[in-house]
């Protein structure tokens, strides 16, 4: 009788065991898939691990809910608040006077090929700027190392395309202005080579207009062979400056959304679902 009674003792506890491990695969699934969709980028993403922790910080919305979506059903929310900063075992944003949360492609791109990136931005009708502060949607970084570009909105008047050497700004464009985004759907699209000899390019167009094109140039240094990626999402850099700028006036929650962030070898390849 005490034989039988631990055996099913045992079962109960082994169905537990393995109810609970299928329990966390789902999960973990689930998890994985709720920032990954063929819908919104044809390349894997992934959260950048300084970015802040709040779960209302990076997330898979859909169009039935009431959210923009670009093409599709779907779209990435990033939200940043005063304080949403983060860190990682490399980097402190919380000591860098830097807040963020952004996604960033797996891969990383290396060799002297023909890259082209895109990414539909929208500012809600009631997006404010936080500038002073500087706020960086869109950022091509050589990895373990520094960008090469920012798309930005540091004065809240343009989205400014800048091109940068070893983090520092060598070329700053205008894109467009930043009231003329709220309530709508901006394209951006760029074009890269990557090259420490001077033929390599970077070209960016914003909503089908050529905004920067720098040709038979340097643009990745020789500190890292890591390859570049882009990221995307908030980041703001120098949160100190709004309260030198605005006082005491309450700092802005900052909801961005993002669609159609893709990656491939041809313009074709990047630009084929917008509008469906």
């Amino acid at each position: 009788m005490l034989n039988t009674m631990l055996l099913i003792t045992k079962n109960i506890k082994n169905k537990f065991i393995l109810f609970l491990t299928t329990l966390f695969l789902v999960i973990s699934f689930s998890f994985a898939e709720a920032k990954n969709s063929k819908d919104v980028s044809n390349t894997q993403v992934k959260k950048k691990t300084t970015s802040h922790k709040k779960k209302y910080g990076f997330n898979l919305v859909n169009f039935n809910d009431g959210h923009p979506v670009r093409s599709g059903k779907k779209s990435y929310r990033f939200e940043v608040r005063l304080g949403d900063c983060g860190k990682d075992e490399g980097h402190n944003d919380c000591k860098k006077d830097r807040q963020r949360v952004e996604g960033q492609f797996k891969e990383h791109q290396k060799g002297k090929k023909d890259y082209w990136y895109s990414a539909s931005i929208f500012l809600p009708e009631d997006y404010k700027s936080v500038a002073p502060v500087r706020t960086t949607f869109m950022q091509l970084y050589e990895k373990g190392w520094k960008p090469i570009l920012m798309v930005t909105d540091r004065s809240n008047q343009w989205l400014e395309i800048g091109r940068m050497w070893s983090g520092e700004y060598v070329e700053m464009k205008k894109g467009i202005k930043i009231n003329d985004m709220k309530g709508k759907w901006t394209d951006i699209l760029i074009n890269a080579r990557y090259s420490r000899e001077e033929d390599g390019y970077l070209k960016v167009w914003v909503n089908d207009k050529l905004i920067l094109e720098a040709l038979n140039i340097k643009n990745i240094t020789p500190y890292t062979k890591r390859g570049v990626g882009l990221d995307f999402g908030i980041y703001q850099t120098f949160v100190s400056g709004w309260k030198r700028e605005h006082g005491d006036k309450d700092y802005p929650n900052m909801v961005v959304y993002f669609d159609e962030i893709n990656l491939g070898t041809s313009k074709e390849k990047v630009i084929k679902n917008l509008g469906n």
